[in-house]
């Protein structure tokens, strides 16, 4: 006998947010998920997210919603990321399990009071990361390194958003992405060094400015961050503000036998491209190979694997195994904690390892 389906209630927040990568449509058509309402200020995004949903009720306070509704999971969609710790205070409040739309906080001590409200609840973070829901990345290319497809890994190149997104204002927004896959291949970073820029010159504290979504302080339109693993492993992240006429983001990953370019995961261009070589040539070179994966790359890829991540998801509640491990409470915080030491290293001029000292952004004590 099928248990009764898990009842959902969506939070979003047109003008300010909106639904994220498509987190509204993350439990849509999910066997086992029942949509009961979205919540929604603005009153023809709400009517919007109602069609797209199929849910019967809308409200305009997610407050109300919550209370009314009583939803088994709470899905956080806005990407308004200083909404995100009172969204998932109410939502553990009233009993729901927690779908959020990452990053998660604007700083690991946000996530710490989080976790906090989901502990005492006994209830779900999860985090969502779509590359935990894509089987070519879970299911070939993690698969693929640890079996020595290019021997033993040395570096990671990331290459962050270029245009005027380059340099620490999306830092906590996209690159957690990267982040993660590293965690589940090395583990956690053992320290980083970095320096920030502000057109060539190093910033200072009178370059600081409230970030993009409500992330924080940020500095300067250029970074370079260096993560030192296990095992010899290092992650060198670089972003600089450029003309925007091509976007650089994607991870090259090198070992002693060959390299593996895999696109950022908003890009519907093939998920995996091979090397033979340690130092490939970045273009015109024959011997660049796409590895096939299944499936393949479109414009729905990231919808299908919010799918995936909420039948795991609603499994994991379920108390069976899911198909796809997904991101909680304490990996959401490290992936913060990460952009954070770039944050430190900076201001100190040197080397910082976890953890930092109070899970906040160390930009926020800087004068």
């Amino acid at each position: 006998m099928n248990p009764k389906p898990f009842r959902v209630g969506i939070i979003g927040h047109t003008g300010r947010g909106a639904y994220g990568h498509w987190l509204d449509l993350a439990f849509v058509g999910v066997d086992g998920a029942d949509i009961v309402s979205v919540s929604d200020p603005d009153e023809a995004g709400r009517l919007g997210a109602m069609e797209r949903t199929g849910a019967p009720r809308g409200y305009a306070d997610y407050r109300a919603m919550l209370r009314a509704e009583r939803p088994d999971i709470a899905v956080v969609a806005s990407r308004e990321i200083g909404d995100h710790l009172e969204m998932v205070l109410a939502a553990a409040e009233h009993g729901a399990h927690i779908y959020l739309e990452k990053p998660s906080a604007a700083s690991p001590e946000e996530v710490d009071r989080m976790m906090e409200a989901c502990r005492r609840a006994s209830l779900l973070l999860v985090v969502a990361h779509p590359w935990r829901g894509h089987p070519p990345i879970q299911r070939v290319a993690i698969p693929l390194i640890r079996s020595g497809k290019i021997g033993q890994p040395r570096l990671a190149r990331i290459y962050g958003m270029g245009g005027h997104h380059g340099g620490d204002q999306l830092f906590l927004d996209l690159y957690p992405h990267f982040f993660d896959f590293l965690w589940q291949l090395f583990g956690p970073p053992l320290w980083c060094h970095a320096h920030l820029t502000r057109d060539g010159r190093s910033v200072t504290a009178a370059d600081l400015k409230p970030g993009a979504e409500g992330m924080g302080l940020v500095a300067g339109n250029g970074i370079k961050a260096y993560y030192a693993f296990e095992q010899g492993f290092a992650a060198d992240f670089e972003s600089y503000q450029g003309d925007g006429k091509e976007v650089p983001y994607r991870i090259d990953l090198h070992g002693t036998a060959g390299t593996l370019s895999l696109p950022g995961p908003m890009s519907n261009q093939p998920d995996i491209t091979y090397h033979p070589l340690v130092n490939p040539p970045i273009r015109g070179d024959s011997r660049w190979e796409v590895i096939p994966a299944e499936p393949p790359p479109d414009d729905q890829k990231w919808q299908r694997a919010h799918h995936r991540m909420a039948r795991s998801m609603m499994d994991m509640l379920l108390g069976r195994k899911p198909e796809f491990e997904l991101v909680q409470g304490p990996n959401a915080r490290l992936y913060l904690e990460m952009a954070m030491m770039a944050h430190a290293s900076h201001m100190k001029g040197c080397r910082v390892s976890l953890p930092l000292p109070d899970g906040k952004n160390p930009f926020d004590a800087w004068r």
